[in-house]
């Protein structure tokens, strides 16, 4: 697996400056990163990175990317997108976005439905259902997260989540680096409570009619964090969507079946 290359681009005076992570030859592949940001490249990443150019912009907040003072609510998030798109050089490419960075994904699509040339959302936040509500993820530590993330809890992903608890509490043995792993996941989470907090629903629904993309909505069959009812939502609201649902699957599917979900990924693409 290659190493992505790492850069840190400035959009401008009083706009972040936002650190791309980017891999592969091929289209170009915009990759919206969920709450947890990208800690690592693995998953579903280096998997699309064998068709694709992919390039994973970080959030303010997350990794070297920072700014986030400069993005004052949802709308400026958005926006943020095609601000990154521009700095990047990239036209109509092929965009995928993972629960937060789906719902970020979707609202681009409608806001500019001729600047995104294909779209994949996979488990995306952003739509609310009384009947089935998404869990207060501010309001977890991390183990109490884990149930909701993934189906399999004992799988190499979930184990790294749960290991990070030890990190917590009053110890002081603690290396530079698992201090710097947990300050990156604060500001992180900071970032995501900003947009998502309290409900993470902003009008998207009434939107998704707007989004002219061919769509895949991908799905974990036992997502416990985002009932697949949404999975249904999103595929009948945007014209022409396919539905995949990958089996065995919680909410963090890059994580946890790379393989599949990167193979309807690239088929989409086609």
């Amino acid at each position: 697996m290659t190493a992505p290359l790492s850069r840190v681009i400035e959009l401008g005076t009083a706009r972040p400056r936002i650190e791309v992570l980017e891999a592969g030859d091929g289209p170009p592949l915009l990759f919206l990163h969920g709450a947890g940001g990208i800690p690592a490249w693995e998953g579903v990443l280096p998997l699309l990175a064998r068709t694709y150019r992919v390039h994973a912009p970080l959030l303010p907040g997350f990794g070297q990317s920072t700014g986030l003072e400069y993005l004052e609510d949802e709308h400026d998030l958005f926006l943020h997108g095609f601000d990154v798109l521009e700095a990047l050089g990239i036209e109509r490419p092929y965009v995928v976005g993972e629960s937060m960075g789906g719902w970020m994904a979707a609202e681009m699509a409608a806001l500019r439905p001729k600047e995104v040339g294909r779209l994949a959302l996979a488990a995306p936040v952003g739509l609310w259902r009384d009947e089935a509500p998404l869990p207060d993820m501010f309001g977890m530590m991390v183990h109490e997260l884990v149930p909701y993330l993934f189906h399999d809890q004992h799988c190499p992903a979930a184990e790294r989540m749960l290991a990070v608890t030890q990190l917590f509490g009053a110890r002081d043995d603690r290396t530079e680096e698992q201090v710097e792993l947990l300050l990156s996941l604060v500001r992180g989470f900071r970032t995501a409570a900003k947009f998502l907090f309290p409900i993470p629903e902003r009008g998207l629904e009434r939107r998704l009619w707007r989004i002219t993309a061919p769509t895949l909505v991908v799905w974990g069959a036992e997502d416990r964090f985002a009932a697949p009812l949404y999975g249904r939502i999103f595929a009948e609201k945007i014209r022409g969507a396919r539905l995949e649902t990958i089996s065995d699957a919680g909410h963090l599917i890059g994580l946890e079946r790379p393989e599949p979900y990167a193979q309807a990924v690239v088929r989409w693409g086609r």
